[in-house]
């Protein structure tokens, strides 16, 4: 839902990856694109890796012409970190325990036996339900079930009106460079559907992220990242870096309702629930390097300092630093929040496989 910076995991569900700190909500009109077509999609141009110039090359890929072929099944997977699956199967399971025992100490209750009636059920109330002691536990576990994915249904669609009340559809007349990659992306990662993408404004916050309604998904993308590519720096990589994100999200499945239906109680585990979410941020930072064939490391930067300055970090430099990021409140900090911290992040995309650090 991503996804660069550090979006808590209280997210609901409705936004299950972003670039930044927390969901936004838009407004606000866009540059005017220019007439040439520079984000026309092309073989990325691999070259060796300096952790000055941010270049990348996959290991073993042959430079190409014309037309990029889709990735395999087996590249996806190979993408994925080598955690994301344990994690998401851990939570599904706890999910489904969670949901099994409300529904089975519901119907128990009914008959006045089991953990939702007595001093357990008052209990519950008020340790967990925060709810008056004197109510029925069972009856509020039951309206909480039922209730609670209509709410986020609910929540998805109110969401997705504002997007497209208060935003510029990518379409190809409008934007028609941007577009253009959103299709080549969407054929290359075998999408069926090319999603939409909306541009909207946040009072200059930097964010992009892939959310859902019912069996659709969209990107939206935040003007003050997009105008990089269209004012100050011109630097289309990192556009093209930010989308191939965001559109992995969705091609990996993370931004379904599905999804966060079957993790929905079990996103409340403190340690796993965003040890995942960091697991599926590794995910699609792998899939937008073989993407773009760029390392990413500059969009990831103009998070760390805007958008204005950088392009002025000396990257190897940065890169030596980054080893001195650790210890124990760092490790913590990691821990609890649900993107890697920066350090680790653009240490595993130096590399051009592997699975990024979830811990230490």
């Amino acid at each position: 839902m991503s996804d660069m910076n550090h979006p808590s995991n209280d997210d609901q569900g409705f936004v299950p990856a972003s670039f930044t700190p927390q969901p936004l909500t838009p407004g606000g009109a866009f540059p005017q694109a220019q007439t040439q077509n520079a984000f026309a999609p092309q073989a990325p141009a691999f070259a060796p890796q300096t952790p000055s110039s941010g270049a990348f090359a996959p290991a073993g890929t042959p430079r190409t012409s014309g037309p990029v072929p889709p990735f395999t099944e087996r590249e996806l997977r190979s993408f994925r970190h080598s955690a994301e699956i344990p994690l998401y199967t851990i939570m599904v399971v706890f999910n489904v325990l969670v949901v099994a025992f409300a529904l089975i100490s519901s119907i128990l209750a009914f008959f006045d036996i089991g953990p939702l009636t007595g001093k357990s059920g008052a209990m519950i109330n008020e340790l967990i339900l925060g709810i008056q002691a004197e109510a029925d536990a069972h009856i509020e576990i039951i309206v909480i079930l039922i209730g609670l994915p209509i709410l986020l249904l609910f929540t998805v669609y109110l969401y997705y009106a504002q997007y497209r009340a208060n935003s510029i559809r990518i379409t190809e007349k409008n934007f028609p460079e941007i577009y253009e990659v959103v299709e080549d992306y969407a054929r290359r990662l075998g999408m069926k559907n090319v999603p939409k993408v909306y541009l909207t404004q946040e009072n200059g916050l930097l964010n992009a992220f892939s959310t859902y309604i019912l069996r659709r998904q969209y990107v939206v993308l935040l003007t003050d990242l997009f105008e990089v590519a269209y004012l100050e720096h011109h630097d289309l990589d990192s556009i093209k870096f930010i989308i191939g994100h965001e559109m992995a999200h969705i091609r990996l499945k993370h931004a379904t309702f599905s999804y966060q239906m079957s993790i929905l109680f079990a996103n409340y585990l403190p340690i796993i629930g965003n040890a995942l979410s960091r697991a599926r941020e590794y995910s699609c930072d792998r899939v937008a390097q073989h993407l773009v064939g760029k390392s990413g490391i500059e969009p990831m930067l103009a998070l760390v300092v805007g958008k204005h300055l950088y392009k002025k970090v000396d990257v190897e430099d940065y890169v030596k630093h980054c080893h001195e990021v650790r210890g124990f409140f760092v490790f913590i900090y990691n821990l609890m929040a649900s993107h890697p911290i920066m350090p680790k992040r653009i240490q595993a995309l130096l590399r051009d496989h592997g699975s990024g650090r979830l811990f230490f």
